[in-house]
């Protein structure tokens, strides 16, 4: 299988390589364009009034001075490739993107812009175990034994979205996206040359919790030790009951 590899975290990140090692060796042609350095939480956004860069840093692989979407939009539109990836696989992610994160996340927008284009896509991301180390090994084998299985689920309607726990049996289960409260704490100081202006920046890694009642949600499957595995429509759904009063009230 042709493969098309990218990510938000850089194309030099362990995750992103691990995954590279790991399908080589299970023999499938593997190509890489990914941002030259870290985008995470760049969501879709493209690139449209300046110019970018791709740079080959090695046979079929390059890096791109973009965001994660501009890496498939480019690469596919440009022809970077002689032929067109049968899949296109977005990570491994350096943490998770399960439920609301998939707004932010870069990964799964790359994946999502893939679907766009008319390609097949997988979105996958790792937490950190224990140790605070990520299992990029485990995950990449995860997603090796899995290929054939979640390939031929994905198409320009739906990308698969996979979440693998840093603790757990490696047992998959599918899970829903639900809402989540975030706690990062946002940090404020003056500026000392300029009392017009402040700085401020973001403290995370405090673990989100869950607002809503949804069931199975990819979150609590991942908190559970299960790998969560969903499917993700490209286009977003529409508010059924607020759509209705919408079209009812278009008659009025």
């Amino acid at each position: 299988m042709r493969i098309l590899l990218t990510n938000d975290d850089g194309y030099t990140s362990e995750g992103l390589s691990a995954l590279t090692d790991a399908l080589v060796a299970d023999g499938h042609e593997v190509w890489v364009c990914a941002p030259s350095i870290e985008r995470s939480a760049s969501s879709h956004a493209m690139t449209l009034h300046q110019e970018i860069t791709i740079t080959e840093f090695g046979p079929q692989r390059f890096h791109c001075s973009g965001t994660p979407v501009d890496c498939i939009l480019y690469a596919t539109k440009a022809k970077v490739f002689d032929h067109h990836p049968d899949l296109v696989i977005s990570g491994i992610n350096h943490g998770f993107n399960i439920s609301t994160d998939i707004l932010y996340s870069g990964t799964v927008a790359a994946a999502r812009e893939a679907a766009l284009t008319g390609l097949k896509a997988i979105a996958v991301s790792c937490s950190r175990d224990t140790e605070g180390n990520f299992p990029f090994a485990r995950a990449a084998a995860f997603i090796v034994a899995h290929l054939e299985q979640f390939s031929g689920l994905a198409s320009p309607e739906c990308v698969i979205n996979i979440n693998i726990p840093g603790e757990g049996s490696g047992t998959w289960k599918s899970g829903v996206p639900a809402y989540l409260d975030y706690h990062d704490v946002v940090e404020r100081r003056q500026k000392s040359d300029d009392d017009r202006s402040m700085v401020l920046g973001m403290r995370g890694g405090i673990t989100p919790s869950q607002r809503c009642d949804t069931r199975q949600s990819d979150f609590q499957l991942v908190e559970a030790g299960y790998v969560s595995v969903t499917a993700l429509a490209i286009l977003p759904p529409v508010h059924g009951a607020i759509q209705q009063r919408l079209e009812a009230m278009s008659h009025e």
